[in-house]
This record gives structure tokens, C-alpha cells and sequence, in this order.
């Protein structure tokens, strides 16, 4: 028997053994980690006055629904800031507006950054500052709450003892690309940033999705704000890192109906949004070309031996190491969709889009490239109309 017999069945049994151990992961609510949901708040009483911050660029299109949800909530103390961060469109006449007949809302408008600052991080610590909440919501203006969202992170964090919380959303997708892709790419921060790991203090895994953040006061004060990630692209998941780094209880947990958010409307604003996301969430070039390879091992190559073994077989080739290969292989793949199945029902998406799974991960591949160029510096991103390269802001006219 060649060392290729020997090494082939070895290699994908090993991967059927990673599937095995996500699928417990994803079915295993200890495992998985906590969904939060309208018939799972738990019940502690009054918690005092929420701090609602909304950080919007040129939100004109989101703000004035995203204000609706919020203002809709059945928690009885709530104060909502609005930090416009030097929008050119119409997005704070549209919060003047609304706060006008609601006097829970406030509008702080930033006209410059300061330097050594990106605009989100900026704007959060803006609205962090004339905040007067015991807690502090960061939620992003393109997300649509539902009315428990606010008292379901507040009673979880309060009856756990945790000190910020983060929700994973459910995704509003439209058409194709969205509906095969989005759930796919998501599910690549789900392996590498497991809410069980997050929640487990003896990990030092971090993060957090910057739709929903909730700061107890105390823990915002003792990290200091956003000033630590003052100059971070990916400000949630930086911010993640300097919390749990510090000593403060993070938590992550499935927002199973308490907001939802369009994140990308085309595969082209996926593309730019997943790259920027991966670049950033990983941050190093070695820990990103790690990314590639496993995302091609353990999620395409199940696919691509399951054919190839198959192949052989459909020609004759009835070796005993090609036979089990396929029989190992056609296993990878049935526990990867029966893994995949759940991560998209967690997410809002829609099953049948598995059928496209291969060409989803193909695409993400590519997304993964593009992060990892963007870390070394080869082409820049634009997100909320500013130039970013490497990891820096680039001025308004350079090349």
C-alpha cells in the first residue's frame, strides 16, 4: 500500500471527526451557548435607566426605523443618543424630528474626528460620555429591535453577573446570493469565535458583534470606554479583547428574535464587508492564512473527495483504501450539512441554500483572500464613505 493509500483515509476521517464535534456543538445548547429569546428572559426586577447609543454615518435610509424599534421597547427606563458622525445627508433632521415628540432622544452631532480616531469608536465614546444610564446598549442604526430586545440583554446580563454582552443576530437576507452566502461567511466567526469559548473566563477568545453591545456602567468605566480601540476598524470584537483581557465577564449569546439586520444587499458589498470583517477579526497574516487553509480543508475538500473518490469507483477502481475514503467522505459531508442546517436556522436562513454550499465556500475563500490582502496592506477598504489601508485611515484625495 503507497503512503497515499495509507494518508488519504486518515486525512478526511480526520475531518469527519471535526464535523462530528461541531455538530454536538451546534445541537448542544451547553456547547453552543446561550439563545435569548422572548420566552427566556429571566425575571429580576427593575435594573434602572438604559443608555441607548446609536453611532450613524449617512443613516438617513435606517435612522428614522431604527429609532421606531427602539422607542417601541417594554423596558421602562430608557434614554436613546443619537451620535451623527458628520453625515451629509439628511440623517439628523430626521432624529430631530423624532426627538421633537419623544424627549427620550438626543441628538450629538460630531462635525470632526480627532486625530487618532476612527468615526465608530469615536462616536460610541461620544455617546458613552453623555450617557446616563447603569447600562449602556451600543446598537448599529441598520438594526431593527424587537420590543423585549432592551429588557432580554439587560435581565440575562444582570441575572448572570455578567459585565458586557454581545448577540449574535438574526440575518434579513433577500435573493440569492444573500440567502446562500451570508450564513456561510457568518459561520466562519462562529468556529473560530464559539460563544462557549467567549463566555468561559479560562479562554482567552473574545468577541463581540457590534449590532448589540451591552456595557454594565462599571465595566465601561473600568476598560475606559472605546478608548483602547480608538483607532480599530473592527471596533466590537477590539473591544471584546480589552474587556475580557481586563478581567470583565464577557458574554455572547443568539439573539433568537430580538433584533434583526440587513448586513450587505449584493455580492459585491459582501465581498468588501466580509473581507474588511475577516481582516480585522483576525488581524494577523499568519492567523489569516491559517483561515484559508482550514475554511479549504475541513469545508471544500470534503466536497471535492467525495467526487473524486466517487469517480473512481463509478471507473472501476475498487481498491479498499478509495472505498473508504468515499464511504468516510459521503459521511463528512452528510454531518457538515446537518451542521450547516442548524448555524443557518440559527442565523434566519433558509436551509435549501445548502444545496449551493460548495460555491458559497468558494466565494468566502475569496473573501478571506481579499482580508488577508487588506492586512498586508495591498489595496484599501471604504466603509461609511473613509478610506481605510492596513488597518489605518487614509486622508480624503490620496491615492
Amino acid at each position: 500500500m503507497t503512503v497515499i493509500a495509507m494518508l488519504v483515509p486518515v486525512v478526511v476521517g480526520g475531518i469527519l471527526l471535526v464535523w462530528v464535534t461541531r455538530a454536538f456543538t451546534v445541537y448542544s445548547s451547553r456547547s453552543r451557548g446561550p439563545v435569548l429569546s422572548a420566552k427566556t428572559i429571566p425575571d429580576v426586577g427593575p435594573q434602572g435607566l438604559v443608555s441607548v447609543i446609536v453611532p450613524a454615518k449617512d443613516e438617513e435610509q435606517n435612522i428614522g426605523v431604527a429609532l421606531e424599534t427602539i422607542l417601541r421597547q417594554d423596558y421602562p427606563e430608557l434614554e436613546v443618543i443619537v451620535v451623527d458622525d458628520r453625515s451629509a445627508d439628511g440623517t439628523a433632521d430626521i432624529v430631530r424630528r423624532v426627538a421633537a415628540s419623544d424627549d427620550r432622544v438626543r441628538l450629538i452631532q460630531v462635525t470632526e474626528l480627532p486625530e487618532g480616531w476612527f468615526g465608530k469608536p469615536h462616536a460610541l465614546e461620544v455617546g458613552g460620555a453623555a450617557a446616563r444610564g447603569r447600562w449602556l446598549l451600543c446598537v448599529d442604526a441598520d438594526c431593527r429591535q424587537a420590543p423585549h430586545s432592551v429588557r432580554a440583554g439587560v435581565n440575562f446580563l444582570a441575572d448572570t453577573g455578567g459585565d458586557v454582552l454581545s448577540l449574535w443576530p438574526v440575518l434579513e437576507m433577500h435573493g440569492f446570493w444573500e440567502n446562500a452566502v451570508q450564513p456561510v461567511a457568518g459561520s466562519v466567526l462562529v468556529a473560530w469565535f464559539r460563544p462557549a469559548w467567549v463566555n468561559d473566563p479560562k479562554r482567552r477568545v473574545a468577541f463581540a458583534n457590534g449590532q448589540y453591545v451591552l456595557f454594565r456602567r462599571e465595566a465601561w468605566d473600568a476598560i475606559g470606554g472605546y478608548k483602547q480601540v480608538s483607532a480599530e476598524l473592527n471596533e466590537d470584537i477590539a473591544i471584546a479583547r480589552v474587556a475580557k483581557g481586563s478581567g470583565q465577564r464577557l458574554l455572547n449569546a443568539v439573539g433568537e428574535d430580538l433584533f434583526t439586520t440587513r448586513m450587505y444587499d449584493s455580492l459585491k458589498a459582501m465581498g468588501r464587508g466580509w473581507a474588511r470583517i475577516y481582516s480585522g477579526g483576525f488581524k494577523r497574516v499568519g492567523r489569516l492564512v491559517a483561515v484559508i487553509l482550514l475554511t479549504f480543508v475541513v469545508t471544500l475538500l470534503p466536497f471535492c473527495t467525495t467526487a473524486a473518490a466517487g469517480a473512481a469507483v463509478a471507473w472501476g477502481v475498487r481498491a479498499p483504501w478509495v472505498l473508504a475514503t468515499l464511504g468516510l467522505a459521503v459521511a463528512t459531508v452528510v454531518f457538515l450539512l446537518v451542521t450547516m442546517r442548524r448555524l443557518f436556522q440559527l442565523g434566519g436562513g433558509n436551509a435549501w441554500y445548502l444545496a449551493f454550499y460548495p460555491l458559497a465556500v468558494i466565494l468566502v475563500l475569496g473573501f478571506e483572500i481579499g482580508g488577508m490582502l487588506r492586512a498586508l496592506g495591498v489595496g484599501d477598504v471604504t466603509w461609511r464613505g473613509t478610506r481605510y489601508q492596513g488597518g489605518r485611515m487614509k486622508p480624503p484625495g490620496a491615492a
